[in-house]
């Protein structure tokens, strides 16, 4: 049983490792599809870039302060898979992205409109499929994802408002510090939600046609 239990759990962090990289990879191409990212990381990547610190060490330190914050008024949101997203993505997305762009430049040369689409189009797909695979084995989720549940289970806000308010906030910065928005950042927003939740309900099945499997 001990041993099932183990086998579970390493399993589970495997996928929980994965997923942040499939994350992280995803960033890098809507970096390099120049169609903007995310608000949060649109911030991070302003602000470092501004001050010319490492991607990586702002964004660990950063998510360790708001850590630290969410833990004093909720532990239940937090497990290993939030040091992990705590930690890898912005390491890879600051490694990788200057490596991925002469050789995505030698593949299509100058970069037009249409590639740059077809490179949002696989990040969508990646940026997606990682937070699909991440928050499905239940490991903790981000300190950045744990602040509208909190503001909802404490009854200080909604959760729609309080997402809402966050990454509007996070927007307006990445505006003040030059962070890379664009139309993508709008597509980001209204879209991920509804191919996560694909994502997630094609998980469940074949995690349940596994568990119908092995039950025979």
């Amino acid at each position: 049983m001990f041993n099932k239990k183990l086998r579970s759990y390493s399993f589970r962090l495997c996928l929980s490792i994965v997923g942040t990289i499939i994350i992280a990879f995803g960033i890098v191409l809507f970096r390099l599809a120049n169609m903007g990212i995310d608000p949060a990381t649109a911030a991070d990547v302003g602000i470092s870039d501004t001050f010319h610190w490492n991607l990586g060490n702002y964004q660990l330190a950063f998510n360790a302060l708001l850590f630290l914050g969410i833990l004093f008024f909720d532990q239940t949101q937090f497990g290993v898979g939030t040091l992990i997203n705590m930690s890898l993505p912005g390491y890879i997305i600051a490694y990788f992205t200057p490596k991925f762009e002469p050789i995505v430049g030698r593949w299509f040369g100058s970069f037009s409109y249409l590639e740059n689409i077809f490179l949002f189009v696989i990040g969508m797909f990646l940026f997606s499929l990682g937070i699909g695979i991440y928050t499905s084995v239940n490991l903790g989720v981000s300190p950045y994802d744990a602040v509208a549940p909190l503001f909802n289970k404490k009854k200080w806000a909604s959760y729609r408002l309080t997402r809402s308010v966050q990454d509007l906030f996070f927007f307006v910065v990445a505006i003040i510090f030059g962070g890379p928005l664009g139309i993508g950042t709008f597509l980001i927003a209204t879209l991920t939600g509804y191919i996560v939740q694909y994502w997630r309900q094609l998980f469940k099945k074949i995690k349940h046609h596994i568990q119908k499997t092995h039950s025979f």
